[in-house]
């Protein structure tokens, strides 16, 4: 049953580019998770559409629906995610806190997830909005599927400090000294990461960058990643829009396995700038079993036909992608 389900899916999925850690294609999340084996994949970081009239590039996806539809969409690609999860895999959604309660509140009545946290993103440059309280956060709901062990690290971010003289600014008092073993070499100490997360920065807003990408910081998937996987694990992402969340897994020795529908330029622009223009003719053999029989040959014959990477430039803030974007502001040193 699961091959035949998969080969009425390949036509429309287009493979765009394989390295020797992961697999980025173009298409529809669900058109894609039916390509997957059920209990193959170890993570997936899920930032969706929000459903506030974005194109993304493709006339078949509208991103403008009702409430009830919207909430209909969600509900199917959470569940074929939860299908391709192993048990004890993680999930986390990065969604607005209005729908985060809606189908937080639909994840907890299922019996094969369970809620580990709910984590507040702060909002850097909100707006004002009349009549309401100022928006300042966005969530990450942070889910594990039952009947398996889940991966946790403990992962640290550097301590705030003064942007003149590098003091530590919070006063740690008593327990200072218990921080002292994960002093960097300027002393700064390296402190657990709560479920409030107020040091990421929103992602830069280029003046080249299309309207029709979807892009978080790096940083965001980064420490999910790190939280919830061990190296060699598989990363999803269902949404990879500008290829954030698959650069944080590849940086950190993850597998990963992304699709979006929209243009993939913004994603192979990133990896041709960060990683080079390397193309391989077939993805890493774990990641070929986490597709159903008969699924990937097909688009590995498609993929050997095309390297889009070489076609594509890098972009042109280079040096402060490499320094600055890209610096890792988490590292899982124990507890």
């Amino acid at each position: 049953m699961e091959a035949s389900t998969a080969q009425r899916g390949i036509r429309s999925v287009e493979p765009i580019y394989f390295n020797r850690y992961g697999a980025y294609f173009r298409s529809d999340c669900l058109r894609f998770l039916d390509l997957l084996r059920s209990e193959s994949i170890d993570f997936c970081f899920a930032d969706p559409p929000f459903n506030l009239g974005k194109n993304y590039g493709d006339p078949s996806f509208e991103d403008n629906n009702g409430v009830d539809e919207y909430r209909r969409w969600c509900k199917r690609w959470l569940n074929a995610v939860i299908r391709v999860l192993k048990p004890g895999g993680t999930l986390c959604v990065y969604h607005l806190p209005r729908w985060a309660l809606d189908l937080g509140a639909w994840l907890n009545e299922r019996g094969d997830v369970t809620l580990r946290n709910l984590i507040a993103v702060k909002m850097k440059n909100g707006f004002p909005i009349r009549g309401r309280l100022h928006p300042a956060l966005y969530t990450i709901l942070y889910y594990t599927k039952t009947g398996g062990h889940a991966t946790f690290n403990i992962v640290r971010q550097r301590a705030p400090t003064c942007r003149n003289c590098n003091a530590v600014l919070p006063d740690y008092g008593g327990y200072r000294k218990k921080y002292e073993k994960f002093q960097d070499d300027l002393g700064v100490p390296w402190i657990q990461i709560s479920d409030f997360w107020e040091d990421t920065r929103p992602a830069n807003q280029d003046k080249a960058r299309r309207v029709r990408v979807n892009e978080l910081p790096l940083h965001i998937p980064e420490r999910a990643i790190l939280m919830a996987t061990n190296k060699h694990d598989i990363v999803l992402d269902i949404f990879a829009g500008g290829g954030s969340t698959l650069h944080a897994a590849q940086v950190h020795e993850r597998l990963w396995v992304g699709c979006d529908i929209g243009d993939p330029t913004p994603c192979l622009r990133r990896f041709a700038t960060v990683f080079g223009r390397v193309d391989v003719s077939e993805p890493h053999r774990k990641i070929a079993k986490c597709f159903k029989t008969g699924a990937l040959l097909p688009l590995v014959r498609q993929k050997r036909k095309a390297h889009l990477i070489r076609r594509v430039r890098t972009l042109p803030n280079k040096k402060s992608l490499l320094n600055i974007d890209l610096q890792s502001k988490s590292r899982v040193l124990g507890f």
